[in-house]
């Protein structure tokens, strides 16, 4: 196929698209990439519903992002739309599809947490890591695991914005942040213990750990091409989430991060920390390369 492809991936926090297509020679060409803050799952609990303001911000960014890729060139029949832990969890998830389809006529598909941990995992590896490679993925609703070559795909219900939401707090003291971490640790138990050697391959996924990968450079801004492929020590996450924690967001907002995430990343990294402190991790490399690219790697390759 060389005609251009749409991906859409409907998260927790974020909604990302990525248009892309085979070239002449067989190479996978991006033609655009893009990330918006949505906050689909604000507020949400196990059992509850989307609240109305994200709910009608989420659809009207679908429509927005579907609207670039027919400026592109993409086809309606060549657009892809998924969501994941959001949907899953929302008692609505069924009237957010029929929204988005009534207002662009998209189909969106809710991948379980096998088929998200399965794209994430071909994205990595049509990547150039090997069949050997572990997966950590940090989202805003959830935390994945994929290991033992694809065949251990594992999700806990855990995430940047769920975090958040659960322990009530984006800030605070030494103390809340402990409390934060068990939140995280709990979820992760259901990750295998202490598993990865000290040269296991091992790659994070997830808008959190490109802004990770920016503050262990000390950028001086957010630049997430320069994250990709950073390689970091696995106590990084951390380290940085305790920093973080009990800044303003003011304060945050002058490091090199995003600011649409600067109020749930120490979240973030509170989940990512305690995956890798779970599975016994020793460093990562950073990709922002995830789901979407799995998605489209399904189509084009």
């Amino acid at each position: 196929m060389n005609r251009p492809i749409a991906l859409i991936d409907i998260g927790t926090n974020t909604i990302l698209q990525l248009i892309a297509r085979r070239a002449d020679d067989g190479t996978f060409e991006v033609l655009d990439d893009r990330c918006v803050t949505a906050r689909l799952g604000e507020g949400l609990k196990p059992g509850g519903t989307l609240a109305p303001q994200a709910f009608e911000r989420a659809v009207a960014i679908v429509a927005d992002l579907l609207a670039r890729a027919h400026e592109l060139g993409v086809r309606e029949r060549d657009v892809w739309a998924a969501g994941t832990a959001v949907l899953r969890r929302a008692v609505d998830a069924r009237v957010f599809i029929d929204a988005v389809r009534a207002r662009t006529g998209l189909e969106v598909e809710v991948l379980s947490e096998a088929d998200e941990g399965r794209l994430g995992f071909l994205a990595v590896t049509a990547d150039g890591a090997g069949d050997e490679v572990w997966i950590v993925d940090v989202g805003g609703g959830s935390t994945e695991v994929v290991g033992e070559s694809g065949a251990l795909r594992l999700s806990a219900p855990v995430g940047a914005v769920t975090l958040s939401a659960e322990v009530g707090a984006t800030h605070g003291d030494a103390a809340s942040f402990e409390r934060l971490l068990d939140h995280a640790r709990a979820a992760c138990e259901r990750f295998p213990a202490a598993v990865l050697s000290a040269d296991a391959q091992l790659v994070v996924l997830g808008g959190a750990v490109s802004n990770l990968a920016c503050l262990d450079l000390e950028l001086g801004a957010y630049d997430p091409l320069r994250a990709e492929g950073h390689v970091l020590d696995a106590g990084a996450a951390l380290r940085e989430a305790r920093r973080l924690w009990p800044l303003s967001l003011e304060e945050r907002c002058k490091l090199p991060i995003e600011a649409d995430r600067a109020e749930i990343l120490p979240a973030g990294l509170a989940c990512l920390g305690a995956a890798l402190e779970r599975l016994g991790a020793h460093r990562a490399r950073v990709s922002g390369r995830g789901l979407r690219y799995g998605m489209a790697r399904a189509r084009l390759c």
